[in-house]
């Protein structure tokens, strides 16, 4: 008798998703660029309006370009949704901006004050590993800008020089600090809603999907994506005389009988289709892109399958198995539920004409 062990994880697992948990995610990171960007434009083109006469023409110069250069950016973002590839463009325009202005010194020498905000910033949109580059990478610039060779930019004091070099650096620490523990949090929450999602959709005997995972995940999977999908042909599958081996040779063995049809269903029938556990001995399998009689030809193979796969029990018996499958086809993902009742209802006439067949709309094959 087979060891009653779990079937290995199948393909199907690959179709739960979390998308709802990283969404979330997402949308903090538009939410904060998109809040840098509002106050950017806003506050260059306060700037260049005030101090236009007082600013170096080259630094008026680059904060109207930046200006056109984020509008841009913004357009570009509405048209394609690449949030990670706009929020990096960004990102490095600020950057350079951020250098001009440390270069030329801004209004009455203040330009230092507003690189504060860039690591905050950096890491709440980029994430660690680009917020700690780009953060590194500002503070190791104004080093050498603050304490390299004269290149025409402008001279702070000694004091203001170091006040800003510790605090920048302090922001940058404890930015990554947050980011990085947030962003482990949010990969453990992850990991726990998918661990959780992945065992309310698994049938625990077996390791097939239950009904649930169809119902609650597997429908709204193929209506985003019908041409992937449709049509399908549904195969609804009872084990004969289920309760006849229960009785005879035991729960145990019961249980044994109903872990080894799940894994001849996951070696007949091909890693697209969905074979799920729909309630005790019957069992759902979901054809896609198939029509009736396509299906109705792999269902016959499977039933014959059946018929010939036997199983020891504890005491060397060989008992031999077969099971009754109804089929329907399914056009419409809103026509799943009548189309499932259909196959239950050729299903049931299976059963009634003595086991052991496959019956579907255009015909029927018998036991041989």
């Amino acid at each position: 008798m087979s060891s009653k062990t779990k079937i290995n994880k199948p393909n199907w697992l690959s179709l739960i998703n979390i998308d709802s948990v990283y969404s979330f995610d997402r949308q903090r990171q538009a939410f904060s660029l998109f809040t840098m960007i509002t106050i950017a434009l806003v506050l260059i083109t306060y700037l260049v309006i005030i101090n236009h006469r007082i600013y170096e023409p080259i630094l008026t110069a680059s904060l109207v370009s930046v200006n056109l250069t984020i509008v841009g950016c913004i357009v570009y973002f509405i048209k394609t949704k690449q949030l990670n590839a706009i929020a990096l463009i960004t990102l490095m325009i600020v950057f350079v901006m951020c250098l001009a202005l440390v270069s030329t010194g801004g209004k009455e020498n203040t330009a230092l004050y507003w690189l504060m905000f860039y690591p905050v910033a950096v890491f709440a949109i980029l994430g660690v590993k680009l917020g700690a580059w780009l953060s590194s990478a500002m503070l190791l610039s104004c080093i050498v800008m603050l304490y390299g060779p004269d290149m025409g930019q402008v001279m702070y004091g000694e004091v203001e020089k170091t006040r800003f070099v510790a605090a920048f650096s302090l922001v940058l620490v404890f930015s990554f600090i947050g980011e990085y523990f947030r962003h482990r949090s949010h990969l453990a929450i992850a990991d726990i809603t998918l661990e959780q999602k992945q065992h309310a959709y698994t049938d625990q005997l077996t390791g097939a999907p239950n009904r649930r995972f169809i119902t609650s995940h597997f429908l709204k999977l193929a209506a985003s994506r019908p041409a992937h999908y449709l049509p399908l042909s549904i195969l609804l599958i009872d084990l004969d005389n289920f309760k006849q081996l229960n009785d005879t040779y035991g729960h145990d063995f019961g249980d044994t009988v109903l872990i080894e049809f799940t894994k001849l269903l996951e070696s007949q029938f091909s890693a697209t289709a969905l074979k799920a556990r729909y309630g005790g001995e019957e069992f759902v399998v979901i054809l896609p892109q198939m029509t009736t009689i396509e299906a109705s030809i792999l269902a016959n193979r499977f039933r014959e399958c059946v018929q010939h796969h036997v199983i020891l029990t504890d005491k060397q018996q060989r008992v031999s198995l077969t099971c009754s499958i109804g089929i329907a086809q399914a056009n419409h993902i809103d026509d799943y539920d009548s189309a499932l009742k259909q196959a239950d209802e050729y299903l049931y006439q299976a059963q009634s004409q003595g086991r052991n067949k496959v019956i579907f709309a255009h015909g029927e094959y018998v036991s041989q």
